[in-house]
């Protein structure tokens, strides 16, 4: 042991140069290796502290995506339910409306508007208008017959009133007529004589009353029977004579309130339950 640490002395020169050269070394590049390092170090944490942060917003973008989606996909099934609800009230409304339309269509029919009662009114409605209409045609017939009538009449009375005015042209036993010699009116001078009076002498005003004798004295005949010259199976008739009210007469003035109480009535007695009806919803 002894043998071999001295011969190991006796040659360390070489070995104690290379150490110590090797130390002055490491000791001379200590700086320079230790910013080598530490620039190193913080690369590497550099780029493992981007590659977390990146991982981090990866994470934080799936997280938002998910959350979203499910935002979306509850808002998307909110709508569709409200859709959904939407269409079965309006299906229930239709579906109301058709049975109100039926209803009232057979409650009308069969309790406020007979069709055999009104069509019965309506035919006898339309007889009695055509005897209206027949009577109304018959009496514009005989007004204008008797407008034709008058106004004949009335020209008549001109022409006599004309005729009257022209006396003076009469033919006198002395000298003839202007009509007379004329060729166009041979016939006007014995018109003027039938209608001019031959008497033009106002007649005398008779102020005493004459004797009328009361035993051959007979009333004049009436025109219309009245009072108690009427016959007495005329007069039963007329009191007994049985009552034709109007169809306006006939209906009650307040048929339309009556006929909607009863209609109440009816609905409230036929009703099922008095809870109003909801439909259910999904």
């Amino acid at each position: 042991m002894a043998l071999t640490f001295i011969s190991n002395w006796e040659e360390r020169g070489d070995v104690v140069n290379d150490v110590f050269a090797a130390a002055r070394e490491a000791e001379e590049n200590r700086q320079r290796e230790y910013d080598a390092a530490l620039l190193i170090q913080a690369v590497m944490r550099g780029v493992r502290l981007r590659q977390f942060i990146k991982y981090l917003n990866m994470c934080a973008v799936r997280i938002q995506m998910a959350w979203r989606g499910y935002l979306g996909r509850l808002e998307y099934h909110r709508k569709i339910a409200a859709k959904v609800e939407e269409r079965q009230m309006n299906y229930y409304h239709t579906m109301a409306t058709k049975i109100k339309k039926v209803w009232k269509g057979h409650h009308v029919r069969t309790h406020v508007y007979d069709y055999y009662a009104m069509k019965q009114y309506l035919g006898a409605l339309q007889e009695k208008n055509e005897v209206v209409r027949t009577r109304l045609r018959e009496y514009a017939e005989e007004m204008k017959k008797r407008e034709e009538i008058e106004a004949e009449l009335g020209e008549l009375e001109r022409y006599n009133k004309y005729a009257r005015s022209c006396h003076y042209m009469m033919s006198t036993q002395v000298k003839p007529g202007v009509f007379l010699k004329s060729s166009e009116e041979p016939y006007f001078e014995e018109q003027i004589k039938a209608v001019f009076p031959k008497n033009l002498r106002k007649k005398k005003t008779i102020w005493h009353k004459e004797k009328v004798d009361q035993s051959t004295f007979e009333l004049p005949p009436l025109r219309k029977i009245q009072g108690p010259f009427k016959n007495p199976s005329v007069v039963y008739l007329q009191r007994h004579k049985s009552l034709k009210p109007s169809l306006k007469v006939q209906t009650s003035f307040n048929a339309e309130e009556t006929a909607k109480e009863y209609q109440k009535q009816e609905e409230w007695c036929k009703r099922v339950i008095d809870e109003k009806f909801s439909p259910s919803r999904v």
